[in-house]
This record gives C-alpha cells, sequence and structure tokens, in this order.
C-alpha cells in the first residue's frame, strides 16, 4: 500500500472546507428531544412546542422537518445541565439570564414579546383586602412571595428587596401560596388566569388579584446546547419570518395560553410597580419593539385597532 507523505495528508485535511467539519458537529437531529409538561394542568408545553413546530416549516426551505418528542420532566437548573451534555434533551424554553446565555446556545427573540415579565398575583381570597392596601414596592416587601428554586425571577424579586420562598416543584407553588407558607404567587399576565382555571377544583380559594401589576423587562428563549448550532439558527430564522408576517402575534392570540390578554387595554392597573431585572443580558434585545410589548402598549389604544378580532 502506498504511503502518503504526512505534509499531504495535512494539505488535505486543510483544504476540506470549514463548513463540512461544521456541518458534521451540528446535523439537525431527526428529532428533538424537549421536556414533558411539568404536571397534567400545564398547558404552556403545547404553546412553546407549537411555536416551534410553526418556526421549523417556515424557515425549512426543503428540509425535512424534525419530529419533536417530549421525553422527560425536568426543573430549568437540570435542564440546563442536560443541554449542555445533549444527552437527553435537545431543546427548552426558559426565562433567560446571563448565566444560561453563556452556557447555552440562546435564540434571542421572546417567545411571548416578553408578556412574561408583567406579573399580576396569585394570592388567596381572604387577602384581597390586604393587598387593596399595597400601592409600593415598599409595602410589599412585608409580604412573601413563592417562586421556582431555579427561576431567574426569584433573583429579580429578590435584588428589588421583596422576600421569596422557593420550591424546586411548580405544583408546590400553588399548595404553599393556597396553604398560607407565602403570601403572593407572581404570574405571567398570560399564565394566571389559565392556571387558576385549570386547579379551580383543587385551589378554590386561589383568585387573581387585579389591581396590582409588577413589571420587569424578562423574556422566554428557546434554548440548545452549543453545538446544535445548526439547529438554533434554523429556528432564529423561522421566528423572524414569523414575526415579520404576524404569524408570531397571531399564534399569540389563538393559542389558549395567551389569547385572553388581548387587548392589551384590558389591564389598566391600579398600580404598577418597576422592577429591574440585573441578571439581564446586553445582547437582549430589550429596546426594540419589534419583540417586545412595554407597559405603554397597556394604555395605547393605537396596538389594540391593529390586532384582528378573537
Amino acid at each position: 500500500m502506498k504511503s502518503w507523505p504526512i505534509w499531504m495528508v495535512l494539505g488535505f485535511l486543510l483544504a476540506m472546507p470549514a463548513a463540512a467539519v461544521v456541518a458534521t458537529e451540528t446535523a439537525v437531529p431527526g428529532q428533538i428531544r424537549v421536556p414533558k409538561p411539568r404536571s397534567e394542568h400545564d398547558v404552556s408545553q403545547q404553546y412553546y412546542v407549537a411555536l416551534l413546530r410553526k418556526a421549523l416549516q417556515k424557515a425549512a426551505a426543503g428540509r425535512p422537518l424534525p419530529d419533536i418528542l417530549p421525553v422527560a420532566e425536568m426543573e430549568q437548573g437540570r435542564a440546563v445541565r442536560e443541554l449542555q451534555k445533549g444527552q437527553i434533551i435537545d431543546l427548552f424554553w426558559m426565562g433567560t439570564d446571563r448565566d444560561k446565555e453563556q452556557q447555552l446556545r440562546a435564540i434571542r427573540i421572546p417567545l411571548e414579546r416578553g408578556l412574561m415579565g408583567f406579573r399580576m398575583l396569585t394570592i388567596r381570597r381572604s387577602q384581597v383586602e390586604k393587598f387593596n392596601q399595597i400601592s409600593s414596592l415598599q409595602q410589599l416587601r412585608k409580604l412573601t412571595a413563592c417562586q421556582g428554586l431555579s427561576w431567574p425571577d426569584t433573583k429579580i424579586l429578590q435584588s428589588a428587596g421583596l422576600k421569596v420562598q422557593t420550591s424546586p416543584v411548580y405544583e408546590n407553588l400553588f399548595k404553599q401560596v393556597n396553604a398560607g407558607r407565602c403570601d403572593y404567587f407572581p404570574r405571567g399576565l398570560h399564565e394566571g388566569q389559565t392556571e387558576l382555571r385549570e386547579r379551580a377544583a383543587l385551589y378554590p380559594d386561589l383568585v387573581r388579584y387585579p389591581n396590582l401589576m409588577l413589571h420587569y423587562p424578562f423574556a422566554i428563549y428557546f434554548f440548545t446546547g452549543k453545538q446544535n448550532e445548526t439547529l438554533a439558527q434554523w429556528i432564529e430564522q423561522g421566528l423572524e419570518m414569523m414575526i415579520t408576517d404576524g404569524e408570531l402575534l397571531a399564534h399569540m392570540q389563538q393559542h389558549p395560553l395567551t389569547a385572553h390578554v388581548f387587548p392589551l387595554s384590558q389591564f389598566s392597573m391600579q398600580h404598577w410597580l418597576e422592577l429591574k431585572n440585573p441578571g439581564l443580558s446586553p445582547d437582549t434585545r430589550n429596546l426594540d419593539r419589534r419583540y417586545w410589548f412595554v407597559p405603554a402598549d397597556f394604555s395605547a389604544s393605537q396596538l389594540d385597532k391593529n390586532l384582528p378580532a378573537i
């Protein structure tokens, strides 16, 4: 067998197109493994899976669509570790912060236009009068919030001087506020009403308090492992196309998780409390109205006029 000089072998390898090597490392799998719903009451999982499927279809350009396979339940801390390894899941939707964006490949497009940063409070019905007396952050600091252990919101609330009690289990947070172990559970504007409806039989005393809104710039992103760059670019391109043609907003208007928040002008709150988000990455497009709702949208009727009827 003929032996090739080492300089010829090295020259051949160096001449190979870089894209060929990258494609091997980042080829889109035949299936995308995602977490299962957090519980039988979790309707948000279907929202993000349906949005993911639409983004893939939008930018497919003739490529076969991978199957989306829910494989395991997991909280966010473990999900970050598993995405880095790429052995159990390939993609997850999570609230963003600097740490996640350094450890993972963030697709920096808010999947619900920042609605998650507009927070109404789930409380016990018997505590409504107590909350009627709260109009400032200083007064709210006397009470205790419930939040998920690994959720970025926990650090946001704590940085504002608010007391927070955590649990790694999503369903336990409803149990805690219902049992009085905390006073309120801040939920994304689109989450609270749906969550309470799903759990009405379990927690009939829980209600959404109507007169107070917490707000901080905050987004749910799709995240993949850094080894899945090709998949991330495909999804990113699809979401950008959906924003351009209005399909992402239409998805929000039509899906049960978010449809009920439109028109936004229905939320003319008596009290708004603005919080800072110290964990927000400088790469987050937090000033670009192409991607985000802002507080002014809740009083500006122009946005509502541009929305088709539901």
